[in-house]
């Protein structure tokens, strides 16, 4: 008789004796929590967490303070297993049927790299060493140890940019993830490249419920035009893909960037937003029991046969919530307006000059034939300087 062979996937339950703390200032504030939520995910996502805490009998009446550690641990067994790290940010108080709490937003570290402002410009440089000269050059307390070799070259600039913005601009060139542990590290991999197999979301053990979890051709882009900048004369490439076309119908868009100089540059670049695009990615979330050694970026199974789902997702964020100890998991990203709007300030920056290459706080500026404005040689003198004609 014929025999046929059909893989099957069994999952291996954890011991979901759940233990958890949460702290902010080294104060344990777990048995007042009445309710919290604790994020962590990729460069790319919002990491605020919101905890709703009983302060009725004022124990912690200003006590909390901006920049006051948070931090939330959670295994399943000693509860020493830190799954949020980051700084108070906001702390109200407000009467909610006839209690006295404190609502209380904090920020995971990712949030710092928003206040941090690049201006910097490389040529055939690494991606990899971008992102490092970038990181040791604008933050203090960070470090880049599980930051993974990418040799390709590329030409970039950056004007009054977003440190945050110039890493996630790596990440879509160089098709990686990042995301930053709790002790500052930065972890930065080729996408979908991680896999966890022990992580997996099934009916029958950790899966509470399936929130919309499929694709969206909205996201689709199957026709890309980049035009560049030679001199005086346009650089222009155009890339399709006529497969995605059929399916889909044509949907088009635009880069512009003026450090792409050459056909084969602009070629690059249009067929690696091609190839990124040109299929709808699968989108949605499930909420869940609690999971350790989950991390963002990671690959893991979700089952569902009504739904007639089983394949591996990648996860982009993941949200603990206290005390009902479940989590939400998000897979890639959904295309909102924010987002749709960020495209397009991309856009636009991509056409700046760099006005300001050395970071320089004064200008003085005269012609030659005015010595006004110039003080006289006793009391001024020129110590450095850069002469450009």
């Amino acid at each position: 008789m014929p025999r046929r062979t059909r893989k099957s996937f069994i999952a291996i339950s954890p011991n979901r004796t759940t233990k958890w703390t949460c702290t902010i200032k080294d104060i344990d504030i777990s048995d007042f929590i009445l309710s919290a939520s604790f994020p962590h995910g990729i460069i790319t996502e919002e990491l605020i967490c919101e905890i709703n805490l009983d302060n009725s009998g004022e124990d912690f009446t200003n006590k909390f303070a901006a920049r006051d550690i948070i931090e939330f641990k959670m295994d399943f067994s000693d509860g020493s297993t830190t799954q949020f790290k980051g700084e108070v940010e906001e702390v109200k108080s407000a009467i909610e049927g006839g209690f006295f709490n404190l609502k209380i937003k904090g920020a995971h570290f990712t949030a710092q790299l928003l206040d941090v402002l690049v201006t910097e410009e490389f040529i055939s440089a690494k991606i990899k060493d971008i992102r490092t000269s970038l990181i040791s050059t604008y933050l203090t307390g960070f470090t880049t140890t599980n930051v993974e070799t990418n040799d390709t070259t590329i030409d970039i600039k950056f004007v009054n940019k977003a440190l945050l913005d110039c890493l996630i601009e790596l990440d879509i060139q160089g098709d990686e993830d990042t995301y930053i542990d709790f002790d500052k590290d930065f972890h930065t991999f080729k996408r979908e490249s991680k896999e966890n197999l022990n992580i997996h979301f099934t009916p029958d053990d950790s899966l509470i419920q399936l929130r919309g979890l499929g694709t969206d051709s909205a996201e689709v882009r199957n026709k890309i035009t980049v035009y560049g900048e030679s001199g005086d004369l346009p650089v222009i490439h155009v890339s399709e893909d006529s497969a995605s076309q059929t399916t889909f119908r044509t949907k088009e868009s635009v880069i512009t960037d003026n450090t792409i100089i050459d056909e084969t540059q602009a070629k690059e670049v249009g067929d690696s937003s091609q190839l990124q695009l040109k299929d709808p990615k699968s989108q949605g979330s499930v909420v869940s029991f609690f999971w350790t050694g989950i991390n963002p970026g990671d690959k893991a199974y979700v089952i569902s046969n009504p739904h007639k789902i089983h394949d591996l997702f990648r996860i982009v964020k993941f949200t603990f919530r206290v005390p009902e100890e479940t989590m939400e998991v998000f897979f890639n990203q959904e295309r909102s307006i924010p987002k749709l709007f960020k495209d397009r300030i991309r856009k636009e920056q991509g056409q700046e000059r760099i006005v300001n290459p050395f970071n320089m706080t004064r200008s003085f500026n005269f012609t030659f034939n005015d010595e006004s404005k110039i003080d006289n040689a006793s009391s001024s003198g020129i110590i450095s300087c850069k002469l450009r004609v």
